[in-house]
């Protein structure tokens, strides 16, 4: 098998398949329970949830990106492509800035933003709530937690889409604009990191804080600092976009079952588990075994393969969960894989959760009898699953 090719399941794969259905979920549940393990591309595609899980925990396998420079930057970006003892250290010093404590003080700030978005949709009868909520919600919030300029935010998302939605046809291709927007965003911080420095001292924000930070006994470089904001800059402004987009997109279809959470507010939080469970953001994730892997039933993973986890499809395993094609707010196994598993599990999990919780909250009480038109939602299943058009009227 020839690895010599970095493969990027953006063309490879199952992506191409999918790339604008709405259900991927039945192909993605047909993968995991007819195929376990194939190769594709010169990729090795695990589809099974214990497989999956076992892989993640393993000792001597390296994170998504192990190989580095896979997302238009040629250094490793923190703490996605580190692994071993810094990997670990990284996640100590990142871990308590993203921590649930931390992300509740943010609470009534999401809350507050929630209301003016919608309240902008709910005056004028309507719009599309990609754009009206999904986009600006989580957006301003990360950028506000970060110490990011909010008004350079078209900026940010014009360098997230290049990122993570590159043009081109051929690997070449989207290592080539991948590397043109990377090249925008390091010109961007080469400015804005000699002026936040100045007021570092009393900011009380992440960049802030990771500048007054030490690392091994000594400041953070600048060269790591820009690793960690560089994948900070598309991992925050894209995923709780893109899950949020799904789950109203889901509760608009489905007007029967918001009713029952409106009704029963208990259910939310559970019914939010269950929905990224089903509606998870990230279809894959690329993982790469230094030793053999033994993962049982004469599946062994070799040292030096490339692996495609394929998160939605552990997903909506039917060899590891009940009915995984129905989405049940009262399902009694409710781990699933959409903030991936292992050392490299999603930092800001925790802050997805909660501005999920409260825009669907806020929608529910401002706007509970929201009219989605389902003729024109608009999938986008590449690298990232977004409905990126959700036109409503109110």
């Amino acid at each position: 098998m020839d690895t010599t090719t970095r493969f990027d399941p953006r063309i490879s794969g199952l992506s191409q398949q999918v790339k604008d259905l709405a259900n991927p979920q039945e192909v993605y549940s047909a993968k995991a329970r007819d195929v376990r393990a194939e190769h594709i591309d010169g990729a090795l595609h695990l589809y099974r949830h214990e497989d999956i899980l076992a892989l993640n925990k393993h000792p001597d396998v390296l994170g998504n990106g192990g190989r580095g420079g896979s997302f238009g930057h040629d250094a490793r970006l923190i703490p996605l492509e580190i692994d071993g003892p810094d990997h670990r250290k990284w996640r100590r010093l990142l871990d308590p800035m993203f921590a649930p404590r931390q992300m509740m003080r943010l609470e009534s700030q999401i809350r507050d933003l929630s209301r003016e978005l919608i309240g902008t949709v709910r005056e004028a009868g309507g719009g599309d709530l990609h754009d009206a909520l999904a986009v600006p919600l989580p957006c301003q919030t990360f950028l506000g937690l970060i110490g990011a300029p909010v008004e350079d935010l078209d900026f940010f998302l014009e360098f997230k889409e290049g990122v993570l939605h590159p043009k081109g046809a051929t690997t070449e291709e989207i290592d080539a604009n991948m590397a043109l927007a990377g090249a925008k965003l390091l010109e961007y911080f080469d400015g804005f990191l000699k002026d936040k420095r100045k007021t570092a001292d009393k900011d009380e924000d992440v960049i802030a804080e990771l500048m007054r930070a030490e690392f091994d006994g000594e400041p953070i470089s600048e060269m790591d600092l820009i690793n960690v904001l560089f994948l900070f800059m598309f991992a925050g402004l894209d995923t709780v976009t893109a899950s949020m987009s799904c789950l109203v997109a889901w509760l608009g279809k489905n007007p029967g079952r918001r009713a029952e959470l409106i009704a029963d507010p208990d259910l939310l939080r559970p019914a939010i588990e269950e929905l990224l469970r089903y509606e998870g953001p990230v279809p894959s994730g690329m993982r790469y075994p230094e030793t053999d892997v033994d993962l049982g039933e004469g599946l062994i993973v070799a040292a030096g393969e490339q692996v495609n986890a394929f998160w939605a499809a552990a997903n909506v395993d039917p060899t590891y969960h009940v009915d995984p094609l129905t989405v049940d707010f009262h399902r009694e196994k409710t781990s699933h894989m959409t903030f991936a598993a292992g050392p490299h599990r999603c930092l800001g999990s925790h802050l997805a959760r909660l501005e999920l919780k409260v825009a669907l909250e806020e929608l529910f009480a401002m706007v509970p009898d929201f009219t989605v038109d389902t003729s024109n939602l608009r999938y986008d299943n590449v690298a990232v699953r977004t409905v990126t058009s959700i036109p409503v009227t109110v």
